[in-house]
């Protein structure tokens, strides 16, 4: 499977059905997702294994800003990717919801924390997914080439 074919099955489609059935874990698998992009868009950067997580996560980033300007206004790096992979929950300054609960993304709740809507977030993030689908890399880009193998 290329980058890209990983992007469509994994990242789009599979990510789909958690946000449907857990939400919560939804968060997590965005997040990391959003570094994964970063990583396809650092061409100068030929081994996957190789590239700095801080400098992915950033430029995939700039991918969801592109979407949702909002999303530079919180810190999604430390607040919630971080916090979710370190221990299940997000910190202080963030909350997450799911539409049937009325909340909107980037609404404050009572405690001052900006919420993040599972569906809203999955939304954006399919949307960053599809820039990379759609961009032009160079045919040696590390995007062009074998990326995982998933066997039967």
């Amino acid at each position: 499977m290329k980058p890209k074919e990983f992007i469509e099955h994994v990242l789009i489609n599979e990510i789909k059905d958690v946000v449907d059935r857990h939400p919560y874990l939804s968060f997590l698998l965005i997040s990391v997702g959003i570094e994964f992009l970063g990583k396809c868009l650092l061409v100068e950067k030929q081994n996957w294994n190789k590239i700095k997580p801080e400098k992915a996560f950033n430029k995939g980033l700039e991918l969801m800003c592109n979407v949702d300007p909002e999303y530079s206004t919180i810190n999604l790096k430390d607040e919630l990717r971080n916090g979710l992979a370190h221990t299940f929950m997000p910190k202080s300054k963030i909350a997450l919801s799911e539409i049937k609960h009325g909340a909107r993304n980037f609404q404050k709740n009572n405690s001052g924390q900006t919420i993040l809507v599972a569906e809203i977030f999955y939304r954006d993030f399919v949307k960053a997914c599809r820039l990379i689908i759609e961009q032009e890399f160079p045919i040696e880009d590390k995007i062009n080439k074998d990326f995982l193998y998933v066997g039967k």
